[in-house]
């Protein structure tokens, strides 16, 4: 019997116009009889997700900032967060690339340079609580994650060496042509699914979980029924229980009726 149900956002749950099928309103109250969490995956922030789902955002689940932030509705019950010297090793790494800009994603919310205010609509579709500031150098927050936008949209030609660069204890992961994702190497998707499943005492083989990019590879890994979206990157598919219809297609909504009417 399923318990759980995850899904990232971007290119799994949403469409290519970022948004979700309006079905999903009277499937979330059938999940919520049937006693089903449903929760939100995504490297998006999390004050974000919970304006994405608002009127039901109290009744549900977010595994935020790639697993850093995880809440069960308004209440937070995890952070993972990256040590100061990490932070500024790899504010310094990246301002040596002109063609990058980074977002510093917090608990109190996110925080980008004055100076990259021109990329504010492509920040908007990702975060909703931000600010734009002179200088990274006095932030009172707690950052959980490093966003770098490549205004080049080739981040696969530069991860490699940014990588190497890093310090340890942090890694970089990718998420699309034009976004990376910097935060401890511990943190990921299938750790805040892992979360989730102790303190709800909930079993991978009742968990479903979608995905499309590299940053849901644990997530899906996590679950017994991993589903990979057929606009899925290669390994998503490789380690997929099963590939469904593409996000344009509603595969997520689909599925969600099939796992409800077998239920």
């Amino acid at each position: 019997m399923i318990k759980l149900i995850a899904t990232d956002m971007d290119g799994t749950f949403l469409d290519s116009q970022k948004k979700f099928d309006p079905e999903f309103l009277s499937l979330f109250y059938k999940l919520k009889e049937k006693n089903i969490k449903f929760v939100a995956a995504s490297g998006n922030q999390y004050y974000r997700l919970y304006q994405k789902f608002l009127p039901f955002s109290e009744h549900m689940y977010f595994i935020a900032e790639n697993g850093s932030y995880i809440a069960e509705g308004a209440t937070e019950l995890y952070c993972n967060i990256i040590f100061k010297e990490h932070v500024e090793k790899v504010k310094h790494l990246i301002s040596q690339i002109p063609s990058l800009f980074m977002i510093l994603c917090g608990r109190k919310g996110a925080y980008i340079l004055k100076r990259d205010l021109q990329y504010q609509n492509e920040v908007k579709k990702y975060y909703c609580a931000y600010t734009f500031i002179d200088s990274f150098d006095y932030i009172d927050d707690d950052i959980m994650k490093i966003a770098i936008y490549d205004t080049h949209h080739h981040i696969q030609n530069i991860i490699h060496d940014i990588q190497s660069q890093l310090p340890p204890e942090v890694k970089v992961v990718t998420s699309g042509n034009e976004w990376m994702d910097i935060q401890n190497k511990e943190a990921h998707k299938g750790l805040g699914m892992q979360f989730l499943q102790a303190i709800y005492d909930i079993e991978p083989d009742e968990c479903v979980a979608f995905g499309d990019q590299m940053n849901d590879y644990e997530l899906l890994q996590q679950v017994k029924y991993g589903y990979a979206m057929a606009n899925a990157v290669q390994p998503i598919k490789d380690i997929a229980y099963e590939v469904i219809a593409s996000n344009d297609e509603q595969g997520v909504i689909q599925k969600i009726k099939e796992i409800l009417n077998e239920g």
